[in-house]
C-alpha cells in the first residue's frame, strides 16, 4: 500500500471484512469509501454497494506491509 489508512478506513474495512453473503453491505461515508476505493482495498458492487477485495483482506491480515 503506498500509504496507510485513516483509523475510520480501517474500521469501515474491518465492518465489511464481516459482511456475509447475502447480507447488506455497512453504509460508508463517501469519504471513506473513496479512500477505501482508491487504495484497491474495496470495489464497487451492484447496487452503488462497496464490497471488500482480497487485498482489503490481506491488508487486514497484516500480508502487505
Amino acid at each position: 500500500m503506498s500509504k496507510s489508512l485513516s483509523p475510520e478506513a480501517i474500521e469501515a474495512l474491518r465492518r465489511l471484512n464481516d459482511v456475509g453473503v447475502g447480507q447488506l453491505a455497512p453504509p460508508l461515508s463517501a469519504t471513506i469509501t473513496a479512500e477505501l476505493l482508491e487504495q484497491g482495498l474495496a470495489a464497487e458492487a451492484a447496487g452503488g454497494d462497496v464490497e471488500i477485495t482480497c487485498n482489503g483482506r490481506q491488508y487486514l491480515s497484516g500480508d502487505c506491509d
